[in-house]
């Protein structure tokens, strides 16, 4: 056999083999890495969590797509790279989603959950509220925008962290400033349900608009949350948030870069906020 037929030959065989291990033309599937987090106000057992390619807040067709389990936990298989160019919202629903802290019974109301991208290890309304003041464009880094939240609480800790675990007993060090990051998580949560409808598509402007608000009088709602065991949500949803433009709101300003503001005073023993009507 000359080398001119030997090559015909392996060139065929070549083909054959590739046939083969396409099974019969098909398509290999395309690589998958898996992202890990937890979801939590208390941990949302029963809550959507997917990959949002396109910033809408809702799950379209092809976005990857999980729920979470009994401990707020959730797994997702993304093609590798996406964890970093798209962010992860969760979806908690109304009648599905339970609150571990309140496991009796479903939540009433549903509301959205978010993060910056790449940041989907613990995602709370602490998150939320942090994803919303980066990507207005007022902030170097995800730092500074977190730096700035640790000051409107009046806190040193990292409200990324996971709070519920941290505010348990086996943290002897910083139980109490953790408690109070999930205190305030929980009031935002209330503040959000059923005016970010996680049962219907979701407004983006109008979603906007309600964490300008939050973010706005974050320390007045601190302080009303840390306060009570049962803050009256309805009459701060009156007030922080108020009525709700039916058009188009630039909300930057209730976004401004505000890290070298002093948002707390020291009245006797007990520090209020600087503003109790806003910042």
């Amino acid at each position: 056999m000359n080398i001119r037929t030997m090559t015909a030959v392996a060139a065929v065989l070549a083909v054959a083999a590739v046939a083969g291990c396409g099974g019969g033309g098909g398509q290999s599937a395309a690589p998958q890495t898996t992202i890990s987090g937890t979801v939590a106000d208390g941990y949302l057992f029963r809550a959507e969590v997917f990959l949002d390619r396109n910033g809408n807040y809702q799950q379209d067709s092809g976005e990857p797509a999980t729920t979470t389990d009994s401990n707020g936990g959730f797994s997702l298989a993304v093609t590798p790279g996406e964890e970093a160019l798209y962010p992860v919202v969760v979806r908690a629903v109304g009648s599905n989603t339970y609150d571990m802290d309140a496991p009796a019974q479903p939540l009433t109301q549903g509301y959205i959950l978010t993060a910056p991208r790449g940041m989907y290890g613990f995602i709370s309304p602490i998150s939320t509220l942090l994803r919303e003041k980066y990507e207005t464009g007022n902030y170097a880094s995800v730092s500074d925008a977190m730096h700035e939240i640790r000051q409107q609480l009046g806190l040193t800790v990292l409200s990324t962290d996971d709070f519920v675990a941290l505010s348990g007993p086996t943290n002897t060090t910083t139980r109490t400033e953790y408690q109070r990051v999930r205190d305030v998580a929980g009031a935002i949560a209330d503040l959000m349900a059923g005016q970010i409808s996680s049962d219907t598509a979701v407004n983006v402007n109008r979603y906007r608009y309600i964490m300008g608000r939050i973010n706005l009088n974050l320390p007045q709602i601190c302080f009303e949350a840390t306060q009570s065991a049962n803050p009256d949500v309805a009459s701060m949803r009156t007030r922080y948030i108020g009525a709700i433009p039916g058009t188009f709101v630039n909300m930057t300003g209730m976004f401004r870069n505000m890290t070298t503001t002093t948002f707390w005073n020291l009245s006797g023993t007990t520090l209020v906020p600087r503003n109790r009507g806003g910042m």
